[in-house]
């Protein structure tokens, strides 16, 4: 994989450069780069030079103090965005401009301590950078520039020529593309790639069975949606992209997938960047020939490509015709007439591939209809990376812009598709088709490997439902379910943050966001890694400490059956422990959550092995008070005696102290059968009470 643009990367490249270099060389270019005052140690020497390459002011001086063709070479690198560059390339960029001292400005610049060699880290030191080139190939050896140094050099005059000879026809708008192409083809490739490595012969070529599989990918071969012109074999333009992008790691012969790149995860703009500048690392494959590969490894293809670009930054916002950028190139290129396969158009087609092929769908360039095909300039971006303009806004978000079918396709539509949602989908779904709509696929392969490079299933559902118009179907939710089985079994969280929402559609609705992605219950959800969801985006109304005593959070009706729960004091764990007891009762809106003991569920209790104690231990620490009678009940009615029903007769008396008097009087006394209440008895003679009270005078 490429270093990355931290200066922190590059300041480390510059140690092992500088570390790299013989004890006098060092001290020589430390000299002319720091100027220190007295003689400093070695290793303080390195700190202080690479110190210095992040100090504007003094890299500013240091650059005007170099020749106008060192200068020149500096600025190529800047506008490149690429700090890594064969010699021969910026040799052939400087001659263009007029420049034929050949090694000459490269050499000056690395005495100056602003460019520097790669050199083996087995390699010896480095005493002569003359001697650094013989050895390691005039032509191939490579320098890089520091970009803190780059940044600073890139406003500096190439003295390029005006070519705006065209205009588009009145009323035609011009046409620029989405950028979304080369990504899309990439992730393909890189997809291609997960699937089975490419090998590559030791002189860095391909095999004629990867090529032929590159070919005969139905993605990778299809036209271009919104393009202007062929490209041929995109699909080994996409490999050494991809490659030179870092989305490919290049082992010992072979190309294996690599995690994506941070830009990815950062916007379209920093990802179309980052592939502007890898282009110029591109060498095997040419705008006409298609994959061309070179025997010494030098292609015109980088330096024409990148000079046709500033050409157009040197025009200005006027439009030019690629065939004036080609009379430019055949008249002041030094070798790219040579490498032509048809020069009788003196290149015209050529450059109209690269622009309208390659840099057109990039997003770098705008195109217009005009006689005899089309004339071209910078967009904002290419203003940007080849004209110093600011940088331009990202294109707005469409965040639902995919729909899953039942048949496992899912359609995506262009004009929601980020970098962050290709890589993704990528990783789990086969690409079928790149166009205005294009068409994944889940297959159980593609699963398996999403799963095994980190994602979860509920990372994957979550991609879908939260980027879906409509619900995942439940048939496709049930397909991943059962390809994910069959490779995981357990989730282990070490920590995990628990949300509880009001309903289950309040749930539904923080996965389609993306809040949290792991359903426990229809109510419960957890992110799929375990960590903290965006608490900012919640209306939080409670937290709870579970090493604590549980909380009274439940309130007992009249009926001793319905059970309220008040959210506010409730906790996570209620809902696994409260459905033991009772059954969920229907829910109404903006009111409390509320259960009902029922005979069935308290029995279920019993069943896990609950005893009578153990209910009533739960009903006091979350109501205040046992089970109630109406739920003991339920609990016990079937162990205790059985009830007996009879036919009797009842005398209810207007006092209970008349009662009392009946109950003790013997006369009376021996009527009496059962005392059922305060002021009702059972009698089995009603004609002899009703005499014997009629003796003292009271009527019944």
């Amino acid at each position: 994989m490429p270093p990355s643009a931290d200066s922190d990367d590059w300041s480390a490249r510059a140690t092992a450069a500088l570390t790299a270099y013989a004890e006098p060389l060092l001290r020589a270019v430390a000299g002319r780069l720091v100027r220190p005052r007295t003689q400093v140690p070695v290793e303080e020497l390195v700190e202080k030079a690479v110190a210095t390459l992040l100090n504007p002011p003094v890299i500013d001086r240091r650059v005007k103090e170099l020749p106008a063709a060192a200068r020149k070479l500096l600025a190529f690198v800047g506008r490149s965005r690429q700090p890594r560059w064969k010699v021969g390339h910026l040799i052939a960029l400087l001659s263009s401009l007029g420049h034929v001292e050949g090694f000459t400005p490269v050499q000056v610049a690395l005495d100056a301590g602003l460019l520097f060699p790669e050199v083996s880290p087995h390699a010896p030191p480095v005493a002569d950078f003359a001697a650094w080139l013989g050895s390691a190939g005039s032509m191939a050896a490579t320098v890089f520039v520091h970009p803190a140094v780059a940044a600073r050099a890139r406003g500096e005059d190439l003295e390029l020529p005006n070519l705006t000879t065209a205009e588009p026809p009145v009323g035609v708008t011009p046409r620029v593309a989405d950028g979304l192409e080369w990504p899309l083809r990439l992730a393909a490739v890189w997809q291609q790639v997960a699937a089975g490595p490419v090998r590559m012969t030791q002189a860095n070529l391909l095999f004629k069975r990867d090529q032929t599989r590159l070919q005969a990918d139905e993605v990778l071969s299809a036209p271009i949606a919104d393009g202007l012109a062929p490209v041929p074999e995109a699909g080994v333009l996409a490999l050494f992209w991809a490659a030179t992008a870092g989305l490919l790691d290049h082992g010992a012969e072979e190309l294996r997938a690599a995690p994506f790149p941070p830009e990815w995860d950062a916007g379209l703009t920093p990802v179309l960047v980052r592939l502007a500048a890898a282009l110029p690392h591109v060498e095997a494959w040419d705008p006409l020939a298609g994959y061309a590969p070179t025997e010494d490894g030098m292609s015109a293809t980088p330096s024409a490509g990148l000079l046709a670009l500033l050409l157009l930054a040197g025009s200005e916002d006027g439009w030019v015709k690629p065939a004036d950028l080609a009379s430019w190139l055949w008249e002041h290129h030094p070798s790219w007439a040579g490498t032509l396969p048809a020069p009788k158009d003196r290149g015209a087609a050529w450059v109209a591939g690269y622009l309208l092929g390659v840099s057109y769908p990039l997003r770098l360039v705008e195109a217009a209809p005009a006689e005899g095909g089309y004339v071209v300039r910078l967009s904002a971006l290419g203003r940007h990376l080849y004209a110093n303009a600011a940088e331009p806004p990202g294109p707005p978000a469409f965040p639902q812009t995919l729909l899953v079918q039942p048949n496992a396709e899912i359609l995506a539509y262009r004009q929601g598709l980020t970098p962050v949602l290709i890589g993704t989908l990528s990783r789990f779904a086969r690409w079928k088709g790149i166009g205005p709509a294009c068409t994944l696929e889940l297959t159980p392969e593609h699963t398996y490997r999403g799963l095994e490079s980190g994602l979860t299933l509920p990372m994957i559902l979550q991609a879908l439902a939260r980027h879906s118009a409509r619900p995942v179907p439940p048939s496709v939710a049930d397909l991943l379910q059962r390809w994910s089985n069959k490779r995981e079994r357990i989730t282990v969280y070490a920590s995990a943050v628990l949300v509880e929402f009001p309903t289950p559609a309040d749930l539904d609705a923080a996965v389609a966001r993306g809040i949290v992605s792991v359903k426990l219950t229809d109510r419960i959800g957890l992110t799929a890694d375990g960590k903290e969801p965006p608490l900012g985006q919640l209306r939080l109304i409670a937290n709870r400490d579970y090493e604590g005593k549980p909380q009274r959070c439940v309130t007992v009706a009249d009926d001793g059956l319905t059970l309220t729960v008040d959210a506010a004091q409730a906790d996570l764990l209620l809902d696994a422990e409260i459905g033991r007891y009772a059954e969920p009762l229907p829910a109404e809106s903006h009111t409390a959550r509320r259960f009902q003991l029922t005979p069935a569920s308290l029995r279920r209790a019993a069943e896990l092995g609950l005893t009578p104690a153990d209910i009533d231990g739960w009903f006091l620490d979350r109501t205040g008070d046992v089970l109630s009678a109406a739920g003991r009940l339920f609990l016990t009615g079937s162990k205790l005696p059985p009830p007996a029903a009879a036919v009797q007769t009842v005398v209810r008396f207007p006092s209970d102290a008349m009662t009392d008097g009946v109950m003790q009087w013997p006369r009376t006394r021996e009527l009496i059968a059962e005392r059922l209440g305060p002021t009702a008895v059972v009698v089995d003679d009603v004609e002899a009470l009703r005499r014997a009270l009629a003796e003292i005078g009271v009527q019944m």
